[in-house]
């Protein structure tokens, strides 16, 4: 009796053993499955692409560059990609709160960040800390940087600006698009190296700045020549000053001088160029990557975005892959130990692996 219990455990045993090694075989070839259907999946999705509508995330409020960038370029992008780009804006954080959603979605191209130079500052100021070399770039174009005043500004000329705000340092309010932004950079700069003891008022992006200037709340916007050219041209503001080495020659206005005729010594920190673009998780698949570059390209031929830049009063870039990535990473390095320099960061760009020019 006992010998037969033996032999039928044996086989019950046998038959157990049998059946575990049955379903580890199953679990392994249904993993490999999955995974061949993911890699088929992906690479099917990289040749097609797109085959759905993009998100395009804009880091900043309505009406200022990167808002009026992004969507005129993904308007044009649409043409060619075929899809509707749907821009949605997600202002805060100083651009992180855009920047850090299209980071944690997924990175298959339908999910893009509309951006500007702004994005070279995410490190420091603890915006993101995907810092440039993890972003692949679309940059598209720049306007030069400006402090305009309204038409009736009691000051004539940028001397005029000086002589009041070194007989009232702190009082005279200059707007910017926010602390730590390129705006915020250059006029802080003739603070701080040209002894120019104004009043810094940061607002959440260019547009609300502007507004803060028509509104009367400061007494002077730095923004780009872009932002505010139609309010020059129609007569409603003055450029005082080019926050640029060069002059700049205004439409319907004339030329406004550069801050290097009143301050020389700031030619070292110039230029810290603007530039508008669209950015892309490096890690996405390079066939999507590729396929919005062609589309890019195709968008910076047009006879549309040539007017559009001529109005803007911007000088074109059109570039993306290698070039844009390395001018991106240039940029980034310039204002981040720039910033650091002015006191101005929350994260030494040192601990992001961010190199000194």
């Amino acid at each position: 009796m006992s010998f037969g219990l033996r032999i039928e455990d044996n086989l019950n045993g046998n038959v157990k053993n049998n059946m575990k090694i049955k379903e580890e075989k199953m679990k392994k070839f249904v993993i490999c499955l999955m995974l061949f259907i993911s890699v088929f999946v992906l690479c099917a999705q990289a040749e097609e692409y797109p085959t759905k509508s993009i998100s395009v995330i804009i880091h900043s409020s309505a009406g200022g560059g990167s808002d009026m960038w992004a969507r005129k370029v993904s308007g044009i992008m649409e043409k060619n990609l075929g899809v509707k780009m749907v821009c949605t804006n997600k202002p805060g954080g100083k651009g992180g709160i855009g920047a850090n959603f299209v980071w944690n979605s997924r990175h298959d191209g339908y999910t893009i960040l509309g951006a500007s130079e702004t994005s070279m500052t995410y490190g420091v100021n603890g915006a993101c800390e995907k810092t440039a070399k993890f972003w692949n770039f679309y940059i598209s174009a720049g306007s030069p940087g400006v402090i305009a005043v309204l038409k009736d500004s009691p000051f004539e000329t940028f001397e005029d600006f000086i002589e009041a705000a070194k007989d009232k340092p702190e009082t005279i309010k200059v707007s910017n698009a926010g602390i730590g932004k390129l705006w915020h950079l250059k006029a802080e700069m003739f603070k701080k190296y040209g002894g120019i003891p104004i009043k810094h008022s940061p607002y959440n992006g260019s547009a609300p700045a502007i507004v803060a200037l028509l509104s009367k709340e400061v007494d002077a916007v730095s923004c780009s020549a872009g932002e505010v050219g139609s309010y020059i041209e129609s007569g409603e503001m003055r450029p005082l000053v080019m926050t640029e080495k060069d002059p700049f020659n205004f439409p319907g206005y004339g030329e406004a001088p550069p801050i290097t005729k009143f301050l020389p010594q700031l030619s070292k920190y110039l230029p810290m160029s603007q530039f508008l673009c669209l950015m892309v998780p490096k890690d996405t698949p390079q066939e999507i990557l590729n396929r919005l570059g062609v589309a890019f390209e195709y968008v910076m031929q047009t006879e549309d975005m040539a007017e559009f830049i001529k109005m803007q009063n911007a000088t074109k870039y059109g570039l993306w892959g290698q070039p844009a990535n390395e001018m991106a990473i240039e940029m980034e390095k310039k204002f981040s130990w720039f910033a650091k320099e002015l006191g101005i960061i929350k994260v030494d760009p040192e601990e992001l692996g961010i190199e000194k020019p």
